[in-house]
């Protein structure tokens, strides 16, 4: 029920859904002759959908989750059990193509791989519906043996990687993993694998917000530009902000606070 409701308030609080809103509104108020009104609200929502269409917005919004989680070199990283890296970045293959489609999020596996190879652990863990097969051939694809692939193929969401996961480490004896996932969605995961009893050490990748400051600066004009990539991806760090958010809530309802994120690291 919660993540149900959790992907309505999402939808009606993203920007593009409250710009929508607001146009919607301002129409009314033309309707009633209340002209000026209507004019100030729609060009509100005009104001609002520029802002977060913006990539100066994502740098902001984007960069405040991603800069929790800095890059680092993976043969810094202490050993662990178990490489878990999260789904999101992948589609399998189908009856009309012959290798799996990689999105952005799909340096996951790379990541995930890297940590392999540094021995940082003995096996991967791969967790998502739908995506298995296809990271299973990334992973054996970038050198990883396929006896040392572990698949959970259940999850839907961020609490059920979480929940299915511990089960296949239960089932190797593995206490201390490396997680792997898209920087801006590691602190909502750190949370809630540590909620279920799992010691982390978290290992960001798919660093967009902060790759885009390497070479959009404040003093280009495209930097204020509104496009519809920007716009994307600001909606997509709303939605984790609004995430982590929902699931601190509901892990506390479940009878235990979810530890304090991190401060934000100055660059």
């Amino acid at each position: 029920m919660l993540f149900t409701l959790m992907k309505i308030v999402t939808w009606l609080l993203s920007p593009l859904a409250v710009a929508l809103l607001g146009v919607a509104a301002g129409a009314a108020l033309m309707r009633r002759e209340k002209t000026r009104a209507g004019w100030a609200v729609i060009l509100c929502a005009w104001l609002w959908l520029w802002v977060w269409s913006s990539p100066w917005c994502f740098a902001l919004v984007g960069g405040a989750l991603e800069r929790q989680y800095p890059s680092v070199n993976v043969a810094t990283l202490p050993r662990a059990d178990a490489i878990v890296v999260l789904g999101g970045g992948m589609g399998s293959a189908t009856k009309l193509t012959v290798y799996p489609e990689l999105y952005p999020g799909a340096d996951r596996g790379w990541q995930a791989a890297r940590c392999f190879h540094a021995g940082k652990a003995p096996v991967v863990i791969f967790s998502g519906v739908g995506e298995g097969p296809g990271m299973r051939r990334f992973l054996m694809d970038l050198g990883v043996p396929a006896a040392k692939i572990m698949l959970e193929t259940e999850s839907k969401n961020t609490y059920e990687n979480s929940l299915f996961t511990r089960k296949k480490l239960e089932e190797i004896k593995a206490k201390r993993v490396i997680l792997v996932t898209s920087a801006w969605h590691m602190r909502r995961s750190v949370m809630t694998f540590k909620r279920m009893g799992v010691e982390v050490i978290p290992s960001g990748c798919d660093y967009e917000a902060l790759s885009m400051q390497a070479w959009l600066k404040p003093t280009m004009i495209l930097y204020y530009l509104p496009t519809p990539d920007a716009l994307a991806k600001n909606s997509a760090a709303v939605k984790e902000h609004i995430g982590y958010w929902a699931y601190w809530l509901y892990l506390r309802m479940k009878g235990e606070a979810a530890p304090t994120p991190p401060p934000a690291k100055k660059r």
